[in-house]
């Protein structure tokens, strides 16, 4: 099968970059160097290339394909117990890494991969971690990633539900990147997010119940001059300031490249 014939069936397919997946599967299963991938001319006749093609029309993710994922400066494993890193989240990372002290520790919730927590903590000097989540499944594959990175001796994996058992250490920072579609938006979005863990997306009705219970939950965990930081949706920024407000605490809203709202920094008033 030549690259020209792979990016033509996933077009007919309805991926959106069809060209560029191709690329993807022929350089990951194909063993093609990706420098090489350029002409109509490219071949593979591996079985893993026409598995890969056939999954993915079948509208699974190509990250569940691949098994991994590139996420701010690390790679990523991926598995179906885990929502797969997005580029959206990084502008949480990269303000973590740039404003969580050297020495200090901080809490990462609903950590999935574990990819928020690691990328800090790579990122960072003498930083520790503790990095709950609810489903075991995740927890293994984030640990997975922290053996990948060399990182297991500063970070502790707890398997909790962040909504009902907190993390009552002292902490500089508490970060998460929880649900936050709302019931009436998640049915609406594009056929992969089906194939990922549904309670890595829904917050309830207008999204925001895990920034309600977790925000006065973790106010006075946090250092006096700590933080926590929150990835949220694109039309969240009012319901942050509301409840950040009700909790005593300063809102900042961290807006994304497209000039969309994408994260909320909160921080004690006294």
């Amino acid at each position: 099968m030549t690259l020209n014939e792979a990016s033509r069936i996933l077009s007919e397919a309805g991926i959106d970059s069809p060209k560029d997946e191709a690329r993807i599967i022929f350089h990951k299963l194909g063993g093609i160097p990706y420098h090489e991938l350029v002409g109509s001319r490219i071949d593979s006749d591996k079985e893993e290339v026409k598995a890969a093609l056939e999954r993915r029309c079948a509208r699974e993710p190509l990250a569940y394909i691949i098994g991994e994922v590139d996420f701010y400066r690390e790679s990523y494993l991926v598995t179906p117990d885990c929502l797969i890193p997005r580029s959206d989240t990084e502008i949480l990372v990269d303000f973590a890494v740039n404003n969580i002290p050297r020495g200090t520790a901080f809490v990462d919730l609903c950590t999935g991969s574990g990819c928020i927590a690691l990328s800090v903590l790579n990122n960072t000097e003498g930083t520790r971690a503790k990095a709950v989540d609810i489903s075991e499944g995740a927890i293994s594959v984030a640990k997975r990633n922290a053996d990948r990175l060399g990182l297991s001796d500063r970070i502790e994996f707890l398997t909790l539900d962040a909504l009902t058992a907190p993390v009552t250490d002292r902490v500089y920072a508490v970060l998460s990147n929880p649900p936050y579609v709302s019931e009436q938006s998640y049915m609406t979005l594009e056929p992969e997010i089906y194939k990922e863990p549904s309670g890595a997306f829904l917050g309830g009705a207008d999204g925001g119940d895990f920034y309600r219970r977790l925000t006065p939950m973790y106010r006075d965990v946090i250092d006096p001059e700590g933080f926590i930081a929150f990835e949220i949706g694109y039309d969240q920024g009012e319901l942050l300031h509301d409840i950040a407000k009700k909790c005593d605490m300063s809102c900042k809203i961290i807006r994304d490249l497209g000039g969309r709202d994408r994260v909320a920094v909160l921080k004690r008033l006294n």
